[in-house]
């Protein structure tokens, strides 16, 4: 992809982040960039396939940012970098939640590629935990608490803002409850 297509793409992203999809029209996107309209329309017809693109390549940059951090680690340590990886997420300044859940809360479409790519999202998460506590008893189980704890301290730590106690408590209550069940 060009350089300018990359730079319509990360403009996009920052400010679907910061501002909702909604409230961000392609005419910002353009003036933020930098670029002009023709270079615009030259990569992305529309702002539909500008929010498809700009989904489909964050899912592809938070697969790999996970799948280094986690590594070749498995079961209870795997667990435990899932978990940590998240909470970095979650303090970083431009949190702001889960881009593909605000993205699917906007769309006014009850099915469409929006949807589709968030639940590839969702699912390539939870199917990522489950292949790291394969081993483990109950894995199944386990699989589902720790994708439902991720899952609700996004929102969580979106609405109340980050805290670190509730963080290590939280990471302390699914250790007892994956203790519990091996």
């Amino acid at each position: 992809m060009s350089k300018s297509a990359n730079k319509i793409l990360a403009t996009a992203e920052v400010l679907f982040n910061r501002d909702n999809f909604s409230a961000v029209g392609v005419d910002l996107i353009r003036d933020v960039s930098g670029c002009s309209k023709t270079t615009m329309y030259t990569y992305f017809k529309n702002k539909q396939q500008l929010v498809l693109k700009v989904l489909k390549e964050r899912d592809q940059r938070f697969r790999e940012s996970l799948q280094n951090f986690v590594g070749e680690a498995q079961d209870i340590e795997a667990l435990d970098k899932i978990y940590d990886w998240h909470i970095q997420w979650f303090q970083q300044d431009h949190f702001k939640g889960c881009l593909f859940i605000r993205a699917v809360a906007e769309s006014t479409i009850k099915e469409n590629e929006v949807h589709e790519i968030s639940k590839a999202h969702k699912q390539w998460i939870y199917l990522f935990i489950s292949t790291k506590v394969q081993n483990l008893k109950h894995a199944d189980a386990i699989t589902e608490l720790c994708y439902n704890f991720i899952e609700s301290l996004i929102s969580r730590f979106l609405v109340e803002g980050f805290n670190q106690d509730i963080a290590d408590q939280n990471k302390a209550l699914l250790k007892l409850l994956v203790g519990k069940l091996q």
